[in-house]
Protein backbone atom coordinates (compact mmCIF):
# COMPACT_ATOMS: atom_id res chain seq x y z
CA UNK A 1 0.00 0.00 0.00
CA UNK A 2 1.43 3.50 -0.91
CA UNK A 3 -0.41 5.46 2.00
CA UNK A 4 -1.69 4.35 5.56
CA UNK A 5 -3.77 5.85 7.23
CA UNK A 6 -5.05 3.77 10.77
CA UNK A 7 -7.72 5.56 12.48
CA UNK A 8 -6.95 3.89 15.91
CA UNK A 9 -3.43 4.25 15.83
CA UNK A 10 -3.08 7.70 13.23
CA UNK A 11 -5.01 10.49 15.15
CA UNK A 12 -5.44 11.56 18.52
CA UNK A 13 -6.82 14.28 20.47
CA UNK A 14 -4.04 15.72 22.72
CA UNK A 15 -7.29 18.49 23.77
CA UNK A 16 -10.54 19.42 23.44
CA UNK A 17 -9.36 21.10 19.98
CA UNK A 18 -5.71 20.02 19.31
CA UNK A 19 -4.94 16.91 17.38
CA UNK A 20 -2.16 14.99 16.49
CA UNK A 21 -2.24 13.02 12.80
CA UNK A 22 0.09 10.82 11.36
CA UNK A 23 0.64 9.81 7.70
CA UNK A 24 2.13 6.94 6.41
CA UNK A 25 3.76 7.34 3.05
CA UNK A 26 5.53 4.85 0.78
CA UNK A 27 9.00 6.28 0.49
CA UNK A 28 9.17 8.38 -3.23
CA UNK A 29 5.58 8.33 -3.28
CA UNK A 30 5.32 11.63 -2.33
CA UNK A 31 7.02 15.38 -2.49
CA UNK A 32 4.95 16.49 0.25
CA UNK A 33 1.81 15.77 2.15
CA UNK A 34 -1.00 18.53 3.09
CA UNK A 35 -3.95 18.02 6.09
CA UNK A 36 -7.27 19.50 4.79
CA UNK A 37 -9.85 19.80 7.68
CA UNK A 38 -12.57 21.14 9.01
CA UNK A 39 -15.35 21.17 11.01
CA UNK A 40 -17.53 17.83 10.25
CA UNK A 41 -20.54 19.85 9.65
CA UNK A 42 -19.04 22.78 8.38
CA UNK A 43 -17.32 22.17 5.25
CA UNK A 44 -17.21 25.56 3.87
CA UNK A 45 -14.17 26.81 6.70
CA UNK A 46 -12.35 24.17 5.34
CA UNK A 47 -8.27 24.36 6.34
CA UNK A 48 -4.93 23.54 4.61
CA UNK A 49 -1.81 22.33 6.54
CA UNK A 50 1.37 21.28 5.88
CA UNK A 51 2.66 18.18 7.59
CA UNK A 52 6.08 17.86 8.43
CA UNK A 53 8.18 14.65 8.17
CA UNK A 54 8.52 13.04 10.76
CA UNK A 55 10.91 10.21 10.65
CA UNK A 56 11.34 6.73 8.04
CA UNK A 57 10.46 3.60 9.42
CA UNK A 58 11.50 0.67 7.24
CA UNK A 59 9.71 1.73 3.53
CA UNK A 60 7.74 4.39 4.47
CA UNK A 61 8.17 7.94 5.81
CA UNK A 62 6.10 9.57 8.59
CA UNK A 63 4.63 12.80 8.23
CA UNK A 64 2.37 14.28 11.30
CA UNK A 65 0.57 17.51 12.00
CA UNK A 66 -0.08 18.84 15.27
CA UNK A 67 -2.85 21.49 15.27
CA UNK A 68 -5.63 23.46 17.20
CA UNK A 69 -9.21 23.37 15.37
CA UNK A 70 -11.84 25.48 15.35
CA UNK A 71 -13.77 22.69 17.22
CA UNK A 72 -14.02 19.08 19.15
CA UNK A 73 -14.79 17.86 15.78
CA UNK A 74 -13.19 16.93 12.82
CA UNK A 75 -13.33 16.12 9.12
CA UNK A 76 -10.22 15.38 7.10
CA UNK A 77 -8.32 13.77 4.50
CA UNK A 78 -4.63 14.47 2.77
CA UNK A 79 -3.55 15.67 -0.33
CA UNK A 80 -0.55 14.44 -1.96
CA UNK A 81 1.14 16.55 -3.67
CA UNK A 82 3.57 13.63 -6.55
CA UNK A 83 6.64 14.28 -8.03
CA UNK A 84 5.25 14.63 -11.24
CA UNK A 85 3.30 17.83 -10.16
CA UNK A 86 0.38 15.88 -10.24
CA UNK A 87 -1.64 15.09 -6.76
CA UNK A 88 -3.96 12.40 -5.40
CA UNK A 89 -6.73 12.63 -2.60
CA UNK A 90 -6.51 10.03 -0.07
CA UNK A 91 -9.70 9.72 2.60
CA UNK A 92 -11.55 6.59 3.85
CA UNK A 93 -11.88 5.09 0.60
CA UNK A 94 -8.39 5.22 -0.39
CA UNK A 95 -6.32 7.45 -3.03
CA UNK A 96 -8.77 9.44 -5.19
CA UNK A 97 -7.79 11.08 -7.71
CA UNK A 98 -10.40 14.17 -6.84
CA UNK A 99 -11.93 15.60 -3.42
CA UNK A 100 -15.32 13.58 -2.77
CA UNK A 101 -17.92 15.12 -0.51
CA UNK A 102 -18.79 14.69 2.95
CA UNK A 103 -18.82 10.89 2.94
CA UNK A 104 -14.98 10.56 1.61
CA UNK A 105 -13.63 12.81 4.41
CA UNK A 106 -12.07 10.92 7.64
CA UNK A 107 -14.20 11.83 10.94
CA UNK A 108 -13.08 12.38 14.35
CA UNK A 109 -16.75 13.00 15.74
CA UNK A 110 -15.72 14.93 18.77
CA UNK A 111 -13.16 15.23 21.33
CA UNK A 112 -15.00 14.26 24.74
CA UNK A 113 -12.62 14.09 27.83
CA UNK A 114 -12.38 10.12 27.77
CA UNK A 115 -10.78 10.76 24.28
CA UNK A 116 -8.00 12.48 25.56
CA UNK A 117 -5.04 10.87 27.56
CA UNK A 118 -4.18 12.67 30.52
CA UNK A 119 -0.38 11.75 31.39
CA UNK A 120 0.21 12.23 35.28
CA UNK A 121 2.27 14.93 35.63
CA UNK A 122 4.74 13.46 38.26
CA UNK A 123 5.89 10.47 35.60
CA UNK A 124 8.42 13.08 34.25
CA UNK A 125 11.97 12.43 34.73
CA UNK A 126 10.43 9.43 37.45
CA UNK A 127 12.86 6.62 37.68
CA UNK A 128 11.22 3.53 39.05
CA UNK A 129 12.87 1.27 41.87
CA UNK A 130 11.54 -2.36 42.03
CA UNK A 131 11.57 -4.21 45.40
CA UNK A 132 10.75 -7.83 45.81
CA UNK A 133 9.95 -7.47 49.86
CA UNK A 134 11.69 -10.49 50.92
CA UNK A 135 14.68 -10.41 49.02
CA UNK A 136 15.74 -6.84 49.81
CA UNK A 137 16.82 -5.43 53.01
CA UNK A 138 15.81 -6.89 56.76
CA UNK A 139 15.96 -5.20 60.02
CA UNK A 140 17.14 -8.18 62.12
CA UNK A 141 16.16 -6.86 65.30
CA UNK A 142 12.35 -7.57 64.20
CA UNK A 143 11.78 -11.15 65.23
CA UNK A 144 10.07 -13.42 62.36
CA UNK A 145 7.34 -16.67 63.08
CA UNK A 146 9.12 -18.31 60.01
CA UNK A 147 12.07 -20.27 59.20
CA UNK A 148 14.77 -17.46 57.85
CA UNK A 149 17.30 -18.66 55.60
CA UNK A 150 20.81 -17.33 55.24
CA UNK A 151 20.41 -13.61 53.53
CA UNK A 152 22.77 -15.47 50.67
CA UNK A 153 21.05 -18.66 50.11
CA UNK A 154 20.44 -19.21 46.50
CA UNK A 155 20.46 -22.96 46.31
CA UNK A 156 16.80 -23.17 46.22
CA UNK A 157 17.02 -27.08 47.18
CA UNK A 158 13.21 -26.34 48.48
CA UNK A 159 10.27 -24.81 46.51
CA UNK A 160 11.19 -20.73 46.25
CA UNK A 161 7.82 -19.70 47.65
CA UNK A 162 8.79 -22.02 50.86
CA UNK A 163 12.09 -19.92 50.86
CA UNK A 164 12.57 -16.33 53.12
CA UNK A 165 14.83 -14.84 54.05
CA UNK A 166 13.15 -12.07 56.51
CA UNK A 167 13.16 -9.02 54.68
CA UNK A 168 10.98 -6.48 56.34
CA UNK A 169 9.60 -2.89 56.31
CA UNK A 170 11.87 -1.77 58.56
CA UNK A 171 14.66 -2.87 56.29
CA UNK A 172 13.31 -0.86 53.57
CA UNK A 173 13.07 2.14 55.63
CA UNK A 174 16.50 1.66 56.54
CA UNK A 175 17.58 2.15 52.99
CA UNK A 176 16.24 5.70 51.57
CA UNK A 177 19.69 7.10 52.05
CA UNK A 178 20.87 4.38 49.12
CA UNK A 179 17.19 5.04 47.07
CA UNK A 180 18.68 8.87 47.69
CA UNK A 181 22.11 7.88 46.64
CA UNK A 182 21.15 5.74 43.63
CA UNK A 183 18.67 8.68 42.12
CA UNK A 184 15.54 6.94 41.89
CA UNK A 185 11.91 8.40 43.01
CA UNK A 186 9.53 5.50 43.00
CA UNK A 187 9.40 2.05 44.65
CA UNK A 188 7.36 -0.38 43.12
CA UNK A 189 6.88 -3.01 45.81
CA UNK A 190 5.91 -7.02 45.09
CA UNK A 191 3.15 -7.85 46.53
CA UNK A 192 3.18 -6.92 50.73
CA UNK A 193 -0.64 -8.80 51.51
CA UNK A 194 -0.66 -11.54 53.88
CA UNK A 195 -0.09 -14.53 52.36
CA UNK A 196 1.28 -17.97 52.98
CA UNK A 197 4.67 -17.19 50.13
CA UNK A 198 7.20 -15.55 49.73
CA UNK A 199 6.29 -13.94 46.82
CA UNK A 200 2.64 -13.26 47.78
CA UNK A 201 1.53 -13.20 44.39
CA UNK A 202 -1.46 -16.09 46.46
CA UNK A 203 -3.08 -13.37 48.43
CA UNK A 204 -5.41 -14.46 51.75
CA UNK A 205 -5.99 -11.32 52.81
CA UNK A 206 -5.63 -8.14 50.55
CA UNK A 207 -6.56 -5.78 53.74
CA UNK A 208 -3.83 -6.68 55.80
CA UNK A 209 0.01 -6.59 55.03
CA UNK A 210 1.88 -9.62 55.97
CA UNK A 211 3.00 -9.89 59.87
CA UNK A 212 6.22 -11.13 58.13
CA UNK A 213 6.56 -7.66 56.87
CA UNK A 214 5.73 -5.48 59.33
CA UNK A 215 2.33 -4.26 60.32
CA UNK A 216 0.10 -1.67 58.26
CA UNK A 217 0.95 1.10 60.98
CA UNK A 218 5.21 0.48 59.78
CA UNK A 219 3.97 0.57 56.00
CA UNK A 220 2.09 3.27 56.37
CA UNK A 221 5.06 5.36 58.18
CA UNK A 222 7.47 4.00 55.58
CA UNK A 223 4.65 5.63 52.76
CA UNK A 224 5.11 9.10 54.82
CA UNK A 225 8.80 8.52 54.94
CA UNK A 226 9.11 8.19 51.32
CA UNK A 227 6.93 10.56 49.92
CA UNK A 228 8.81 12.88 52.53
CA UNK A 229 12.40 12.23 50.41
CA UNK A 230 10.41 12.71 47.38
CA UNK A 231 10.07 8.80 46.47
CA UNK A 232 6.72 7.98 45.02
CA UNK A 233 5.12 4.36 46.01
CA UNK A 234 3.29 1.84 43.43
CA UNK A 235 1.66 -0.97 44.93
CA UNK A 236 1.14 -4.44 42.89
CA UNK A 237 -2.46 -5.88 43.04
CA UNK A 238 -2.90 -9.55 42.01
CA UNK A 239 -6.81 -9.74 41.32
CA UNK A 240 -6.13 -12.70 38.55
CA UNK A 241 -6.35 -15.23 41.42
CA UNK A 242 -6.01 -15.39 44.92
CA UNK A 243 -4.53 -17.48 47.92
CA UNK A 244 -6.12 -20.90 49.01
CA UNK A 245 -6.30 -19.40 52.05
CA UNK A 246 -9.00 -16.33 51.07
CA UNK A 247 -11.76 -15.75 52.79
CA UNK A 248 -14.18 -16.76 49.49
CA UNK A 249 -12.39 -19.61 48.44
CA UNK A 250 -12.10 -21.06 51.85
CA UNK A 251 -16.05 -20.57 52.43
CA UNK A 252 -16.19 -22.49 48.88
CA UNK A 253 -14.20 -25.57 50.72
CA UNK A 254 -16.49 -25.63 53.14
CA UNK A 255 -20.17 -24.95 51.95
CA UNK A 256 -19.34 -26.30 48.02
CA UNK A 257 -22.31 -25.32 45.84
CA UNK A 258 -24.53 -23.58 48.57
CA UNK A 259 -21.55 -20.64 48.99
CA UNK A 260 -22.52 -17.42 48.13
CA UNK A 261 -18.72 -16.97 46.52
CA UNK A 262 -19.27 -20.58 44.57
CA UNK A 263 -19.19 -18.05 41.01
CA UNK A 264 -16.45 -16.47 41.92
CA UNK A 265 -14.58 -19.46 40.85
CA UNK A 266 -14.84 -22.32 38.45
CA UNK A 267 -15.02 -25.09 40.00
CA UNK A 268 -14.56 -28.16 38.19
CA UNK A 269 -16.20 -31.12 40.60
CA UNK A 270 -17.12 -31.09 44.07
CA UNK A 271 -15.70 -31.00 47.15
CA UNK A 272 -12.80 -29.01 46.47
CA UNK A 273 -9.47 -30.71 46.91
CA UNK A 274 -6.48 -28.64 47.07
CA UNK A 275 -3.71 -31.47 46.77
CA UNK A 276 -5.70 -31.97 42.96
CA UNK A 277 -6.41 -28.85 42.34
CA UNK A 278 -9.76 -29.33 40.98
CA UNK A 279 -10.82 -25.93 39.70
CA UNK A 280 -8.80 -23.29 37.11
CA UNK A 281 -6.27 -21.91 38.31
CA UNK A 282 -3.53 -19.16 37.61
CA UNK A 283 -1.51 -20.75 34.62
CA UNK A 284 -1.42 -24.36 34.81
CA UNK A 285 -2.16 -26.46 37.86
CA UNK A 286 -0.80 -23.60 40.15
CA UNK A 287 -2.89 -25.17 42.91
CA UNK A 288 -2.15 -22.25 45.53
CA UNK A 289 -3.86 -19.74 43.08
CA UNK A 290 -7.09 -20.78 42.14
CA UNK A 291 -8.47 -17.90 39.11
CA UNK A 292 -11.02 -15.53 40.13
CA UNK A 293 -13.84 -14.29 37.83
CA UNK A 294 -13.20 -10.78 37.08
CA UNK A 295 -16.09 -10.77 35.17
CA UNK A 296 -18.62 -10.96 37.91
CA UNK A 297 -19.72 -7.32 39.27
CA UNK A 298 -19.79 -9.02 43.03
CA UNK A 299 -15.89 -9.54 42.18
CA UNK A 300 -15.18 -6.13 40.73
CA UNK A 301 -16.92 -4.30 43.75
CA UNK A 302 -15.10 -6.45 46.07
CA UNK A 303 -11.42 -5.35 44.42
CA UNK A 304 -12.66 -2.17 43.92
CA UNK A 305 -12.92 -1.63 48.06
CA UNK A 306 -9.54 -2.99 47.79
CA UNK A 307 -7.90 -0.11 45.93
CA UNK A 308 -9.57 2.43 47.25
CA UNK A 309 -8.62 1.49 50.44
CA UNK A 310 -5.06 1.35 50.00
CA UNK A 311 -4.70 4.89 47.90
CA UNK A 312 -7.04 6.55 50.75
CA UNK A 313 -5.65 5.17 53.33
CA UNK A 314 -1.76 4.85 52.78
CA UNK A 315 -2.23 7.88 49.90
CA UNK A 316 -0.09 5.48 47.43
CA UNK A 317 0.55 7.04 43.82
CA UNK A 318 0.29 3.84 41.47
CA UNK A 319 -1.21 0.38 41.51
CA UNK A 320 0.45 -2.28 39.00
CA UNK A 321 -2.20 -4.95 38.11
CA UNK A 322 -0.98 -8.38 37.54
CA UNK A 323 -1.35 -11.25 34.85
CA UNK A 324 -3.09 -7.99 33.85
CA UNK A 325 -4.02 -9.02 30.43
CA UNK A 326 -6.25 -12.15 31.88
CA UNK A 327 -8.75 -9.33 33.51
CA UNK A 328 -11.84 -8.56 32.52
CA UNK A 329 -11.86 -5.47 30.38
CA UNK A 330 -14.79 -4.29 31.42
CA UNK A 331 -13.20 -4.59 35.20
CA UNK A 332 -10.35 -2.85 33.75
CA UNK A 333 -12.14 0.24 32.29
CA UNK A 334 -14.32 0.62 35.92
CA UNK A 335 -10.84 0.60 37.70
CA UNK A 336 -9.34 3.47 35.57
CA UNK A 337 -12.98 5.19 35.80
CA UNK A 338 -13.61 5.93 39.54
CA UNK A 339 -9.47 5.81 40.81
CA UNK A 340 -9.39 8.53 38.87
CA UNK A 341 -11.88 10.07 39.63
CA UNK A 342 -9.86 9.89 43.00
CA UNK A 343 -6.85 10.72 42.57
CA UNK A 344 -6.80 12.05 38.79
CA UNK A 345 -2.60 11.61 38.82
CA UNK A 346 -2.96 7.55 39.76
CA UNK A 347 -0.23 5.62 37.59
CA UNK A 348 -2.10 2.37 36.70
CA UNK A 349 0.35 -0.55 34.97
CA UNK A 350 -0.85 -3.62 33.68
CA UNK A 351 1.45 -6.39 33.28
CA UNK A 352 1.32 -7.10 29.78
CA UNK A 353 4.56 -9.86 28.50
CA UNK A 354 3.58 -9.35 24.69
CA UNK A 355 2.44 -6.63 22.33
CA UNK A 356 0.06 -4.71 24.10
CA UNK A 357 -2.05 -2.41 21.75
CA UNK A 358 -5.30 -3.53 22.68
CA UNK A 359 -4.87 -2.89 26.28
CA UNK A 360 -3.38 0.84 25.32
CA UNK A 361 -6.08 2.57 24.09
CA UNK A 362 -6.36 5.01 26.87
CA UNK A 363 -9.26 3.20 28.57
CA UNK A 364 -7.70 1.01 30.92
CA UNK A 365 -4.06 1.69 31.67
CA UNK A 366 -1.83 4.05 31.18
CA UNK A 367 1.08 1.86 30.67
CA UNK A 368 2.07 -1.82 30.81
CA UNK A 369 5.44 -3.64 31.64
CA UNK A 370 7.40 -2.66 28.33
CA UNK A 371 8.38 -6.24 27.76
CA UNK A 372 8.28 -6.35 23.95
CA UNK A 373 10.20 -3.16 23.26
CA UNK A 374 12.88 -4.63 25.33
CA UNK A 375 12.73 -8.08 23.85
CA UNK A 376 13.22 -6.11 20.57
CA UNK A 377 16.72 -4.63 21.92
CA UNK A 378 17.88 -7.33 23.74
CA UNK A 379 17.88 -9.31 20.31
CA UNK A 380 19.69 -6.73 18.64
CA UNK A 381 22.55 -7.19 21.91
CA UNK A 382 22.67 -10.26 20.81
CA UNK A 383 22.95 -10.03 17.30
CA UNK A 384 19.67 -11.82 16.50
CA UNK A 385 18.49 -8.22 14.70
CA UNK A 386 20.17 -5.99 12.66
CA UNK A 387 20.55 -2.39 13.79
CA UNK A 388 17.96 -1.68 10.87
CA UNK A 389 15.56 -4.23 11.79
CA UNK A 390 15.50 -3.61 15.29
CA UNK A 391 15.26 0.02 14.89
CA UNK A 392 12.44 -0.33 12.48
CA UNK A 393 10.16 -2.77 15.07
CA UNK A 394 10.64 -0.69 17.47
CA UNK A 395 9.12 2.43 15.69
CA UNK A 396 6.51 0.47 14.07
CA UNK A 397 5.67 -0.70 17.77
CA UNK A 398 5.60 3.11 19.39
CA UNK A 399 3.85 4.89 16.59
CA UNK A 400 0.98 2.13 17.30
CA UNK A 401 0.34 4.91 20.54
CA UNK A 402 -0.27 8.26 21.61
CA UNK A 403 3.35 9.85 22.52
CA UNK A 404 1.54 10.64 25.70
CA UNK A 405 0.77 7.49 26.46
CA UNK A 406 3.66 5.73 25.27
CA UNK A 407 5.89 7.40 27.45
CA UNK A 408 4.17 6.41 30.54
CA UNK A 409 5.37 2.99 30.11
CA UNK A 410 7.11 1.13 32.38
CA UNK A 411 10.51 0.66 30.82
CA UNK A 412 12.24 -2.78 31.98
CA UNK A 413 15.25 -4.58 31.27
CA UNK A 414 15.00 -7.22 34.14
CA UNK A 415 12.12 -8.12 36.30
CA UNK A 416 11.14 -11.38 39.87
CA UNK A 417 9.95 -13.03 36.30
CA UNK A 418 12.91 -13.09 34.30
CA UNK A 419 16.46 -13.78 34.06
CA UNK A 420 18.69 -10.77 35.30
CA UNK A 421 19.72 -8.50 32.95
CA UNK A 422 23.04 -9.47 33.03
CA UNK A 423 22.07 -13.02 32.72
CA UNK A 424 19.96 -12.00 29.46
CA UNK A 425 23.53 -11.20 27.51
CA UNK A 426 25.40 -13.77 28.74
CA UNK A 427 27.02 -12.37 31.23
CA UNK A 428 28.81 -9.78 29.09
CA UNK A 429 28.96 -6.95 31.50
CA UNK A 430 29.57 -4.38 28.63
CA UNK A 431 26.42 -5.56 27.01
CA UNK A 432 24.50 -5.52 30.59
CA UNK A 433 25.61 -1.40 30.56
CA UNK A 434 24.28 -0.93 26.92
CA UNK A 435 21.11 -2.00 28.80
CA UNK A 436 21.17 -0.32 31.28
CA UNK A 437 21.62 3.00 28.49
CA UNK A 438 18.66 1.89 26.42
CA UNK A 439 16.58 1.43 29.94
CA UNK A 440 17.24 4.98 30.91
CA UNK A 441 16.86 6.98 27.92
CA UNK A 442 14.61 5.22 25.89
CA UNK A 443 10.73 6.73 25.78
CA UNK A 444 8.91 5.81 29.00
CA UNK A 445 9.31 5.59 32.87
CA UNK A 446 12.56 3.20 33.57
CA UNK A 447 12.58 1.14 36.14
CA UNK A 448 15.32 -0.87 37.64
CA UNK A 449 14.77 -3.89 39.39
CA UNK A 450 17.16 -4.06 43.07
CA UNK A 451 20.54 -5.39 42.32
CA UNK A 452 20.65 -4.64 39.24
CA UNK A 453 22.71 -1.40 39.56
CA UNK A 454 25.22 -2.91 41.26
CA UNK A 455 26.15 -6.12 39.04
CA UNK A 456 23.50 -8.87 40.58
CA UNK A 457 23.28 -12.04 38.92
CA UNK A 458 20.23 -14.76 38.70
CA UNK A 459 18.98 -17.24 35.84
CA UNK A 460 14.98 -17.04 35.73
CA UNK A 461 13.05 -17.15 39.25
CA UNK A 462 13.57 -17.93 41.93
CA UNK A 463 17.04 -17.45 41.37
CA UNK A 464 16.75 -14.05 40.35
CA UNK A 465 15.42 -13.63 43.32
CA UNK A 466 18.65 -13.58 45.62
CA UNK A 467 18.88 -11.19 48.59
CA UNK A 468 20.18 -8.25 47.72
CA UNK A 469 23.99 -7.77 47.90
CA UNK A 470 24.76 -5.04 50.61
CA UNK A 471 28.30 -5.49 50.76
CA UNK A 472 30.09 -2.50 48.90
CA UNK A 473 33.24 -4.82 48.20
CA UNK A 474 31.25 -7.31 46.17
CA UNK A 475 29.56 -4.06 43.89
CA UNK A 476 29.99 -3.45 40.44
CA UNK A 477 31.46 0.18 41.23
CA UNK A 478 31.67 1.00 37.15
CA UNK A 479 27.99 -0.26 36.64
CA UNK A 480 26.93 1.51 40.27
CA UNK A 481 28.41 4.49 39.17
CA UNK A 482 26.90 4.36 35.40
CA UNK A 483 23.64 4.17 36.89
CA UNK A 484 23.99 6.68 38.91
CA UNK A 485 25.33 8.87 36.01
CA UNK A 486 22.46 7.98 33.88
CA UNK A 487 19.47 8.58 36.29
CA UNK A 488 20.58 11.81 36.99
CA UNK A 489 20.83 12.60 33.44
CA UNK A 490 17.20 10.93 33.18
CA UNK A 491 16.04 13.90 35.97
CA UNK A 492 17.72 16.78 34.70
CA UNK A 493 17.45 16.48 30.68
CA UNK A 494 14.69 18.13 29.30
CA UNK A 495 14.53 16.40 25.96
CA UNK A 496 15.08 12.47 27.75
CA UNK A 497 11.61 13.40 28.98
CA UNK A 498 10.58 14.46 25.61
CA UNK A 499 6.72 12.86 24.22
CA UNK A 500 9.05 11.80 20.91
CA UNK A 501 11.75 9.50 20.34
CA UNK A 502 13.10 8.95 16.56
CA UNK A 503 14.92 5.61 16.60
CA UNK A 504 17.37 5.25 13.43
CA UNK A 505 20.61 3.46 12.51
CA UNK A 506 23.72 4.29 10.89
CA UNK A 507 25.53 0.96 9.59
CA UNK A 508 25.26 -1.26 12.34
CA UNK A 509 24.84 1.10 15.38
CA UNK A 510 21.45 1.97 16.46
CA UNK A 511 20.39 5.20 17.85
CA UNK A 512 17.60 7.17 19.85
CA UNK A 513 17.13 10.87 19.06
CA UNK A 514 15.04 13.30 21.26
CA UNK A 515 14.59 17.12 20.94
CA UNK A 516 13.13 19.32 23.56
CA UNK A 517 13.10 23.29 23.59
CA UNK A 518 16.75 23.87 22.77
CA UNK A 519 17.95 20.34 23.61
CA UNK A 520 18.88 17.50 21.59
CA UNK A 521 20.09 14.25 22.20
CA UNK A 522 21.34 11.22 20.62
CA UNK A 523 21.89 8.09 21.83
CA UNK A 524 24.24 5.33 20.12
CA UNK A 525 24.81 1.48 21.03
CA UNK A 526 27.60 -0.11 19.28
CA UNK A 527 27.34 -4.26 20.57
CA UNK A 528 29.62 -5.32 18.13
CA UNK A 529 33.56 -6.38 19.15
CA UNK A 530 34.76 -3.45 17.19
CA UNK A 531 35.55 0.05 16.52
CA UNK A 532 32.85 1.57 14.86
CA UNK A 533 32.63 5.23 13.50
CA UNK A 534 29.62 7.60 13.14
CA UNK A 535 29.21 10.62 11.12
CA UNK A 536 25.89 12.79 12.10
CA UNK A 537 24.68 15.53 10.33
CA UNK A 538 22.09 17.90 12.21
CA UNK A 539 22.15 21.69 11.69
CA UNK A 540 21.02 21.66 15.42
CA UNK A 541 24.83 21.30 16.00
CA UNK A 542 25.43 25.12 14.87
CA UNK A 543 26.89 27.18 17.32
CA UNK A 544 25.91 23.93 20.10
CA UNK A 545 28.12 22.84 22.97
CA UNK A 546 28.23 19.46 22.31
CA UNK A 547 28.97 16.99 25.29
CA UNK A 548 30.00 13.20 24.50
CA UNK A 549 28.61 11.36 27.86
CA UNK A 550 30.55 8.47 27.68
CA UNK A 551 33.83 9.71 26.98
CA UNK A 552 33.47 13.15 28.51
CA UNK A 553 34.42 15.39 25.89
CA UNK A 554 32.96 18.76 25.19
CA UNK A 555 33.38 20.96 22.11
CA UNK A 556 31.82 23.95 20.61
CA UNK A 557 30.64 23.15 17.43
CA UNK A 558 30.31 25.17 14.35
CA UNK A 559 29.39 23.23 11.94
CA UNK A 560 26.64 20.63 11.04
CA UNK A 561 28.82 17.62 10.73
CA UNK A 562 29.77 15.38 13.72
CA UNK A 563 32.13 12.73 13.55
CA UNK A 564 33.50 10.16 16.18
CA UNK A 565 34.21 6.78 16.96
CA UNK A 566 32.20 4.23 19.65
CA UNK A 567 34.08 1.51 21.37
CA UNK A 568 33.44 -2.33 20.73
CA UNK A 569 30.67 -2.69 22.78
CA UNK A 570 30.15 0.15 24.18
CA UNK A 571 27.56 3.22 23.39
CA UNK A 572 28.00 7.45 23.37
CA UNK A 573 25.71 9.80 24.72
CA UNK A 574 25.78 13.48 22.48
CA UNK A 575 24.02 15.98 24.54
CA UNK A 576 23.24 19.08 22.22
CA UNK A 577 22.73 22.47 24.21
Amino acid sequence: MEVIHNQLHDIFALEKERFLIRLWVKRGFAKEIYLIFSDRYEREKIQKLKMDFYMEVGEYEVYQAEFFAATPRLGYEFLIKLFDGGFKIYNQFGLQDDEEDYFGYFHFPYANPSDIFEKPQWLEKTVVYEIFPDRFARDITKKSAKELFPWDYCKWERPGSEVFLGGNFAGIKGKIDYFKELGVNAIYFTPIFKSSSSHRYNVDDYFDVDPLLGTKEEFKELVETLHKNGIRVILDMVFNHTGTGFFAFQDVIKHGRDSKYFDWYNIKDLPVDIQKGNYETFATGVNSMPRIDTSKKEVQDFFLGVLKYWLLEFDVDGFRFDVANELDKNFLRRIRFELKSIKKDIWLIGEVMHRSESFLLGDMFDGVMNYFSWEVFLRFLLGKYKAEDAAKILAEYRLKFNPRLFSCQLNLIGSHDTKRVLNAVLKNKKLAMLACVYNLTYQGVPMIYYGDEVGMEGEHDPDCRRGMVWEEERWDREVFELYRKLINLKRTSKALNADHVKEGFLGDIMYFEKRMDDEIIYVFFNPFRSSQKVKLFDPGFVGKDLTFFRSEKRIKCFSVKCEFDILPEDFEILIVR
